[in-house]
Order: C-alpha cells, then sequence, then structure tokens
C-alpha cells in the first residue's frame, strides 16, 4: 500500500569494523542522530530485536522524533523500524563490512527504506528526502572523522 523511497550512502573508512560497534561513543562522534534506549538498563551493545529506541534527528525545521523497534544489532549490521501505522514507516540500516577499497578499513553503507501512503515525501525531489540525504551523508562524514581519530590514537 502507497509507495516506497529509499536513502542511501556510502563510504570507505579507515578504521575497522569493530570501532563501530560502541554506539554508545556516537553521541560523541556526531550529532545529527540522538540514539537511546528506551529501558536505561541496557547497554547499547546488548540491544536486542523488539528493543525499543527514542530516536531524534536533527536538522529538520520541525521536532522528527520517535521510537522505533531494534531489528537486528551484530557486528556488522544495526537496523530500526519506526511506523506511522499504514501513513510511513522507516527501516534504517548501518552495515559496517570489511572494505575492499581501504586495507584494514570499513565500508560503512548508511540506508533507509520508506514506505506507506506518505512515501513520496522523501522522493529525490522533495525536502524531506534532500534534507534526509544531506543528513546521512553528515552522519556519515562525522563517524569516518571519529573513527579515523580514534583508530590513529590507539
Amino acid at each position: 500500500m502507497g509507495q516506497s523511497q529509499s536513502v542511501s550512502t556510502q563510504t570507505e573508512v579507515a578504521a575497522p569494523p569493530e570501532t563501530f560497534l560502541d554506539f554508545q561513543q556516537h553521541k560523541e562522534w556526531h550529532d545529527v542522530f540522538e540514539i537511546k534506549c528506551l529501558d536505561p538498563t541496557i547497554q547499547p551493545a546488548n540491544l536486542q530485536p523488539g528493543d525499543k529506541l527514542d530516536v531524534n534527528i536533527k536538522g529538520y525545521p520541525f521536532k522528527f522524533q520517535f521510537q522505533p523497534a531494534v531489528l537486528d544489532n551484530s557486528p556488522d549490521t544495526f537496523q530500526w523500524l519506526g511506523s506511522l501505522s499504514v501513513l510511513f514507516w522507516g527501516k534504517h540500516q548501518f552495515y559496517f563490512s570489511p572494505s575492499q577499497d581501504t586495507p584494514g578499513g570499513t565500508t560503512l553503507i548508511q540506508r533507509e527504506d520508506f514506505g506507506g501512503l506518505l512515501a513520496f515525501v522523501v522522493g529525490p525531489t522533495w525536502n524531506f528526502g534532500q534534507k534526509s540525504f544531506q543528513n546521512f551523508k553528515t552522519l556519515n562524514r562525522d563517524l569516518k572523522m571519529a573513527a579515523e581519530s580514534a583508530t590513529n590514537r590507539s
């Protein structure tokens, strides 16, 4: 029902995939997404499918906060699904894989698949879609800088 849209970005990072696994560090690395577990007793590394998050995405002209459910939290994937019934849903994915281009590095892919009756607003010609793409690029850039800096200090 409705349309579907996807936003995806990819970047090469000169740091190993395990650098990204401490999601608690991410709040110090960037300010695009503020991600917290709704249950404060669960550490980010221990999130399981079904656990709820509180996500605040900055950079939009309005407050964009929602509470998605974790789908996967493994060494190479972190995903959640948030929805507003049939109106709008988004499956956000981070993939961390050993780089084929950067020896010892990581290929970071960030993607979101949107669906529902209002998914058209994330299309490439709509401001919401353009802003989502820019937020993804900014987040990738910030994660790259922080991960490479942390790796160089080690």
